[in-house]
């Protein structure tokens, strides 16, 4: 295997994004991968849904290459952010404020650099999640998919020793 060249499998889908609403998530976790993210930060639906993420002020966690979509959504200026070292320069060219550490947290959003530092960005990410979601009142009672894909998260990261 090439890193992120070579596909690793597949993932069942249950909705496209045109089929959802920023509305229905209580937060976004943007998977690394330089494929991946050179591919959809230029799909119209990722960059509304990203601002409409970050609109309504909606936990955002990206790692290694995943603020490449939050760059060419116009989201980074301003913004303190780490990403893969590659991709610093169209952090800052975008306005944004680069530095190299592990985990970055700016308000809504926490970032990270590469899988080596998982075990430090699945605490700051669960942590930053967990907090949104105990500030967010929904009229009924009913978990979003976002709180039981986080639940599930989080079993899977503790059987492995990540948190």
């Amino acid at each position: 295997m090439h890193h992120d060249l070579d596909k690793a499998g597949k993932v069942k889908v249950d909705r496209v994004l045109r089929d959802v609403s920023a509305a229905e998530f209580d937060a976004v976790h943007l998977p690394g991968g330089t494929v991946n993210a050179d591919s959809l930060r230029m799909v119209p639906e990722v960059q509304a849904f990203l601002q409409a993420m970050q609109d309504a002020g909606k936990p955002i966690a990206a790692i290694c290459h995943a603020p490449w979509e939050l760059v060419s959504t116009g989201l980074v200026r301003g913004r303190t952010l780490t990403s893969y070292h590659s991709i610093q320069d169209d952090i800052r060219n975008a306005g944004g404020h680069w530095i190299d550490r592990e985990v970055v947290e700016d308000g809504n959003w926490v970032t990270s650099r590469q899988p080596d530092d998982l075990p430090a960005f699945n605490r700051a990410m669960i942590s930053l999640f967990s907090q949104s979601r105990r500030s967010v009142r929904h009229n009924d009672e009913k978990e979003t998919n976002s709180a039981t894909g986080l639940r599930e998260a989080m079993s899977g990261a503790r059987k492995e020793g990540s948190i």
